[in-house]
């Protein structure tokens, strides 16, 4: 499962237009990029994205939002994707640690 802007403007009720649905995928290209930085140098997005589905989303999901509504993240980032990035950053920690390279680890 990948966050799309489609889905996201779903979940938070903004109207589909093209305009917002390219601002939406943006935010969401950049808020991949920026979990993917914060969690690991040894991983790409797309290796994260597949192995922790759903904390990758959720971090993808929560800073997304938080930058369609404020981009210059006034105030920093939420504390939903704070909790996010440090699940998924022990996440792979361990799953490094334990040298685990199959499929997905996440349960």
């Amino acid at each position: 499962m990948a966050v799309t802007a489609s889905d996201l403007m779903n979940e938070l009720h903004i109207d589909t237009d093209d305009i917002e649905t390219k601002t939406v995928q943006g935010l969401i290209d950049s808020a991949k990029e920026i979990v993917t930085h914060s969690v690991t140098d040894d991983l790409t997005t797309e290796q994260l994205e597949t192995k922790y589905p759903k904390l990758f989303d959720l971090a993808t999901k929560n800073l997304a939002t938080s930058m369609y509504y404020d981009r210059e993240l006034t105030n920093g980032t939420s504390k939903g994707f704070q909790m996010a990035i440090v699940h998924l950053s022990t996440r792979v920690a361990m799953d490094m640690k334990r040298g685990s390279d199959d499929g997905n680890n996440e349960t």
